[in-house]
């Protein structure tokens, strides 16, 4: 079974986040500004800094100093616990007049040792600058007097170690926190970082059919082209609109890889079906057929799609007769076969809705009208319904040449498609291979169309353009009379037998 699971390379994360640029610029900007409001709303602290020097208080020789020295530095970290002691506070507590807690005192303080130092160095810090210095003197100054008493002792009964406030504390003149330039550059990294981190989880995740590399695990089926996303969300037959755009261009080069993939036997019934809903397969079957018009060749476009047919409206024309009321035999093809614009194009819609679709399309009479129709036109597009939404498609598929399967890049998953594809696989029907849909177009697409075709073909299909103008969306449906029906047998007559409009 197809593994369905995502594989992310190092290349593709980096596609990732170099198309994503924006998202992380946002988050970024976002961070900065979340964390520079946040902190400006914080209140202002400022904070103080009182230096206390502690010293043996005599030697009578150099060892003894040595000695006194090394003592005085084992003793810092008693006297830094000593400072925040309730023996140190209570005083400060009387000095300041103070109602706050010893807990709140330790919460608003702080003490370091510089490496290597005998000084011990209190920090307090507050809404109010004056008071961080008068806690920080009042703590060094307290803590110096408890020293001294608590002290040993020499002969003469005097402390030999001594504490001296060195640097007493001044109030601040700038505050120390919040740092806003500080705060807002943490949170644009901290922003930019959770971006990344989601857009690496949605690559983690995603498990669309995003290209080529992906359609290679689960087939060996070629692509046979990558139609470019349209602001339109193709409307109009763009082979049409905008003949020399990339869009046209991608169309045609699916008439091109059919041609290449037909080595061997002849290609002239083309089904066009996707996985789900929504993928495109219409506007691709619509443009498609097109492109074999302005070739020159006589091409049938057959609405098959008999529960959401959408062939009709896209091209302006009737809908209330087409390939089902051929199929109950009310109408003959002659009835139902409409032209479009002044081109080689004819379409068979698909007609009034009905009830039993696959019942009609599984018909004898659905393979024999498919098999008439291939003597009067040079190409046959069917449009069909997808895959894996009903049955029609895997029973036109074994009728037509081949099928081509279109992928919507930014819907289809790879389980989706490999479904619909073993759909197919099923029923012993030829796949051409898988057409790409709305794809992100490149600045370097823009320009395919000036390097690629010949001068002969772009006179070609200006001449198309200025015949099928009349069937443009911009304008209203060409107005249109039946074709006149033959005189046959009862063999219906092509596009060249018929009277033209």
């Amino acid at each position: 079974m197809t593994d369905v699971k995502p594989q992310v390379t190092p290349s593709r994360l980096l596609g990732v986040l170099l198309r994503g640029w924006w998202i992380l610029l946002v988050a970024a900007v976002l961070g900065g500004g979340v964390a520079y409001g946040y902190s400006s709303l914080q209140a202002p602290i400022f904070q103080s800094t009182a230096s206390t020097y502690f010293s043996m208080k005599s030697a009578s020789s150099g060892s003894d100093i040595n000695q006194g020295s090394a003592y005085t530095q084992n003793q810092m970290l008693s006297f830094a616990q000593l400072a925040m002691s309730s023996m140190v506070l209570d005083k400060v507590h009387a000095d300041l007049n103070l109602d706050l807690t010893n807990a709140q005192l330790r919460n608003m303080t702080s003490v370091s040792i510089p490496q290597n130092t005998v000084i011990l160095d209190i920090s307090a810090a507050s809404t109010d600058k004056q008071f961080a210095a008068d806690l920080a003197n009042s703590i060094s100054s307290n803590l110096a007097s408890e020293v001294e008493v608590i002290a040993p002792r020499d002969d003469a009964g005097k402390a030999t170690i001594v504490a001296r406030v060195i640097e007493p504390g001044v109030p601040a003149v700038y505050q120390s926190s919040p740092n806003k330039s500080r705060d807002a550059v943490l949170g644009g990294i901290a922003g930019l970082l959770i971006a990344a981190l989601a857009l690496t989880i949605w690559a983690l995740l995603d498990t669309r059919v995003r290209s080529e590399d992906v359609l290679r695990r689960i087939t060996e089926l070629p692509v046979l082209g990558a139609v470019p996303s349209r602001k339109d969300n193709g409307r109009r037959p763009i082979v049409v609109s905008e003949p020399n755009g990339a869009g046209a261009e991608a169309h045609r080069g699916v008439r091109s890889s059919l041609r290449f993939s037909a080595v061997g036997h002849e290609i002239t019934t083309i089904a066009v079906t996707s996985s789900i809903p929504g993928e495109g397969k219409t506007t691709v079957a619509i443009n498609l057929a097109l492109t074999y018009a302005e070739a020159g060749v006589r091409v049938l476009l057959v609405d098959a799609d008999l529960r959401r047919p959408m062939v009709a409206q896209s091209l302006g024309l009737e809908n209330s007769v087409g390939l089902t009321t051929m199929l109950v035999g009310a109408v003959g093809f002659d009835d139902a076969k409409l032209p479009w614009g002044d081109t080689r194009l004819w379409v068979l819609p698909a007609g009034v809705v009905p009830p039993n679709p696959a019942e009609l399309l599984a018909s004898e009479r659905m393979a024999e009208i498919l098999r008439d129709l291939r003597t009067d036109f040079d190409v046959m597009v069917v449009d069909t319904a997808p895959l894996l939404s009903v049955a029609d498609a895997t029973i036109i598929a074994p009728l037509v040449d081949t099928t081509i399967v279109v992928a919507d890049v930014t819907q289809v998953r790879i389980a989706q498609l490999t479904r619909a594809l073993a759909s197919l696989t099923a029923v012993r029907a030829q796949i051409a291979g898988v057409v790409f849909n709305r794809v992100r177009r490149g600045r370097r697409d823009d320009y395919r169309y000036y390097y690629s075709p010949t001068a002969e073909r772009a006179t070609t299909r200006r001449k198309f353009r200025r015949r099928a103008a009349a069937a443009t969306p911009t304008t209203a449906a060409p107005a249109i009379e039946a074709p006149k029906k033959s005189k046959g047998k009862g063999k219906s007559q092509g596009p060249n037998e018929v009277t033209e409009p």
